[in-house]
């Protein structure tokens, strides 16, 4: 009897041992859009300043009025706002008898090194989902763990100013967006309608806030980005087709755009983009949308993302991450859309 594939023995197994692509491939479109700003000297508590704007004055004034001090006013109405830093830091290790194994998906590096740089990649993912998450700030210590304020809790109108139960770092009411900032999407049977009334209306009340025209990124769910997307498209009426609205589109490339990237409004310009842990916790997190102008906000920076080797204690490799900061913004300017439920 001749050996054939049936009665053959130990045949060596073929993997292709090359990953394809990035498996990982989140994006952190906050962390690397931030301003990224100076270390604090207390990190459980840092500091900065805002001033609220003068109303003008239409009343006049008389010829040769003297100087009295009966007659002076005080202009602006600086304050101060409180914030919190955050640290990262997670431990990782490799056996001794492990690191020496041959693994497949590495690209030829050894556990350890895999391991380092995937510890690495998920020190920026953390950062990404803390600045748009639902935590509440709090101050850390030996057995405490430090943890900034994410949006979420952020942006809130003095309606819903008692989810900021930190009450050293609650933001004074003359800084707190307006209540038409915060945007209510009432959610029914599960999903919510979206006018494009729902996406101007916080920018009126920001420019009646800011007496100028503002320019939001608004980072958002697929499920609001496609509602947005949907303002641009036809719907059949009984005889024929409607425009909802119009947008720029080159017909000769035979592609299908049902895109909406920007949103130009009287009161300023929306500019929407995916973020990849909106949500991700539905429930500390109802935002569907969030609207940031830069300017007003940055992180405080005290380590950046970084991984260290520990000495060899015979026990093979072994390492930690680590990564502090702290994110500042003034919410005044800003925006948000949260479901109702």
């Amino acid at each position: 009897m001749i050996i054939h594939r049936g009665n053959q023995l130990t045949v060596k197994p073929d993997v292709y041992d090359v990953l394809l692509g990035e498996f990982d491939a989140a994006e952190a479109p906050l962390y690397n859009r931030f301003k990224k700003l100076g270390d604090s000297p207390d990190a459980a508590l840092f500091h900065w300043p805002f001033d609220v704007a003068d109303n003008p004055s239409n009343a006049g004034a008389p010829e040769g009025r003297r100087y009295d001090q009966g007659n002076t006013v005080i202009n602006g109405a600086r304050a101060m706002m409180y914030g919190r830093m955050h640290y990262h830091k997670e431990e990782y290790g490799v056996g001794e008898v492990s690191e020496g194994n041959a693994v497949y998906g590495t690209g030829g590096a050894a556990e350890y090194a895999y391991q380092t740089k995937a510890a690495l990649r998920k020190t920026i993912k953390s950062a990404e989902y803390t600045l748009v998450g639902g935590q509440e700030s709090q101050a850390g210590s030996k057995t405490v763990n430090y943890i900034t304020r994410g949006l979420e809790r952020l942006i809130v109108d003095t309606a819903g100013i008692a989810v900021q139960t930190d009450t050293a770092t609650v933001i004074p009411a003359a800084f707190r967006p307006a209540a038409a900032q915060v945007k209510t999407l009432t959610v029914t049977s599960g999903d919510y309608p979206l006018t494009e009334a729902n996406i101007t209306d916080p920018f009126e009340a920001i420019y009646n806030a800011l007496k100028s025209k503002i320019n939001l990124d608004v980072f958002c769910t697929t499920k609001f980005k496609g509602k947005v997307s949907a303002f641009g498209k036809l719907t059949p009426t009984v005889t024929d087709m409607t425009v909802v609205s119009r947008f720029n589109q080159n017909a000769t490339d035979m592609k299908v755009v049902a895109v909406i990237e920007t949103y130009v409004g009287d009161c300023g310009i929306a500019r929407f983009d995916l973020h990849p842990w909106m949500r991700h916790d539905t429930g500390t997190q109802l935002s569907e949308a969030i609207g940031l102008d830069m300017r007003y906000g940055g992180l405080r920076m005290r380590t950046p993302p970084s991984v260290k080797q520990l000495p060899d204690q015979a026990a093979g490799k072994e390492g930690y991450t680590q990564h502090m900061f702290g994110l500042q913004l003034t919410p005044k300017f800003q925006a948000r859309w949260k479901r109702s439920a």
